[in-house]
């Protein structure tokens, strides 16, 4: 897969913007490549009733896997909606040109996982705004590692890669040879950038602006952005014909999801604009979700039957404070999403939160709470356990956690006035999804619950101890070091 992309991107890094045609009609044919030579031999499997589309026409391949397209003026590519669990290699995409005789597609299976139902997840970023490679590598690894071990079926960038130095370096960076499954982009505002036109250099390199994909029983569609920094040279209108060509052909009641680098609309109508001609409505087309980027920020909005979902960058964080992040998207057989946010840059997390200055908080019962942090960006945690000793004698082994949210877990050790004063170590053992472990240990001495109120003495002086921000940092009861009473 990494080779027939680094070819794809070295023929593309070079090329100029692609001109206009007036043409003829445009042939092909869509197979599976099970010799994986790129070429169709007798023998390998067509597949029929897979979209191909023109930039304004899309028809289905017919029985023999083979396509006639009529061609149009402005036309730039042949482009193959490539069917839920196939990917192709030498991209989704072909440059029309006055030397291609035929656009074959030649289509393999994916990496990514695809459930019997249809099930599947996939990944979303945005606004990374690079300026070259170096200084990302971490997050890029953050992620393909996760993709890896969660087998997402796709990874969709929303948007703003950004300008001519991002625009080279990330598809260096992150493309669908190097992620290890297929990696879809849209055009942002700042992604228009000088030339020919506003998009030229960005379909030199990512292809087209306006394409569909399925996975699972989702049929995808990525539009662009409708201006930027320099004018683009497709009309609100023009894409709008290539869109109802393209959902004219999805089966009624199929879970569309689309793409752009803003969002549509605020209410529960999405119409797509269409310039001098009738908006289309989507919501007639069974849209489930519209996936943005350009805000900056984490924001998920029910609007109607349709899920708005914006993240915030994954190098970075966002204008709203949030931390670096990309977001999981688990979507089910009706198309249908929920949403995790993954952290980058953590390297396994594992922290006893609930005993310190060897103390521990004990219930009115006498059990002491066990708060457990746990998390990973490379990969999930699929369970905690807890050991707990006194001196060498083993007092329970390996006992289950129970997940509070997505960092914490939650037990209960049971202990009896008998153990006050006693020396007590804990060992938590968690277990991730890749086949790792981490371990880690606290001790704290059992002193019983205690009831009544907390005794308060004075303020605390933090900030250097005064209002000038001069002093030390002290306790003026004198109480010596503080223990941990209570958590939440």
């Amino acid at each position: 897969m990494e080779t027939h992309m680094k070819k794809l991107f070295a023929a593309f890094v070079l090329a100029a913007a692609l001109p206009f045609h007036t043409t003829g009609q445009h042939t092909g044919r869509v197979f599976i490549d099970s010799n994986n030579n790129g070429q169709y031999d007798p023998g390998e499997k067509v597949l029929r009733g897979i979209a191909v589309s023109d930039g304004l026409h899309v028809v289905q391949a017919d029985a023999t896997g083979t396509f006639t397209l009529p061609g149009h003026t402005g036309e730039r590519f042949i482009t193959v909606t490539t069917p839920s669990g196939y990917y192709a290699p030498a991209n989704y995409y072909q440059p029309i040109e006055d030397t291609t005789g035929s656009y074959n597609f030649a289509l393999r299976p994916v990496t990514g996982k695809i459930g019997t139902k249809g099930d599947h997840s996939f990944i979303q970023i945005t606004d990374t705004e690079i300026s070259g490679m170096k200084g990302n590598e971490r997050w890029t690894n953050d992620l393909r590692q996760y993709a890896a071990n969660e087998q997402v079926a796709f990874i969709i960038h929303t948007g703003d890669i950004c300008y001519e130095k991002g625009l080279q370096a990330h598809i260096r960076l992150m493309n669908t040879g190097n992620m290890g499954r297929p990696v879809y982009y849209c055009i942002g505002n700042h992604d228009l950038v000088a030339g020919p036109y506003g998009e030229a250099l960005f379909e030199s390199m990512y292809g087209p602006v306006y394409y569909s994909f399925e996975a699972g029983n989702v049929h995808y569609v990525v539009t662009p952005m409708p201006n930027g920094d320099f004018p683009p040279s497709y009309t609100q209108e023009q894409v709008a014909n290539w869109l109802r060509n393209d959902l004219a052909l999805v089966p009624a009641g199929k879970p569309v999801v689309m793409f752009n680098y803003d969002l549509l609309s605020q209410d529960d109508t999405f119409l797509f604009p269409a310039g001098s001609s009738r908006p289309i409505e989507l919501n007639q087309h069974n849209l489930t979700a519209w996936l943005f980027g350009h805000w900056h920020i984490n924001y998920m909005k029910q609007q109607g039957n349709v899920l708005a979902i914006s993240t915030s960058t994954v190098d970075k964080g966002g204008i709203d404070h949030s931390t670096s992040a990309y977001r999981l998207l688990r979507v089910d057989r009706q198309g249908k999403l929920q949403s995790e946010l993954r952290y980058s840059y953590i390297d396994p997390l594992l922290q006893i939160a609930s005993v310190a200055n060897h103390t521990a908080p004990v219930l009115p019962g006498g059990s002491v709470p066990l708060v457990v942090n746990s998390y990973a960006s490379t990969t999930s945690i699929q369970s905690l356990t807890y050991s707990c000793r006194t001196g060498n004698t083993i007092r329970l082994k390996k006992k289950p956690l129970t997940r509070q949210t997505d960092w914490s877990w939650y037990a209960v050790i049971p202990f009896t006035p008998k153990d006050t004063g006693k020396e007590i170590e804990i060992t938590v053992e968690a277990n991730l999804a890749d086949g790792t472990t981490a371990t880690t240990t606290a001790s704290f001495v059992y002193q019983g619950y205690t009831s009544g109120r907390l005794p308060f003495g004075d303020d605390w002086c933090n900030l250097l101890g005064n209002p000038q921000h001069t002093g030390s940092i002290v306790n003026p009861s004198g109480n010596g070091t503080p223990s941990l009473v209570w958590i939440i």
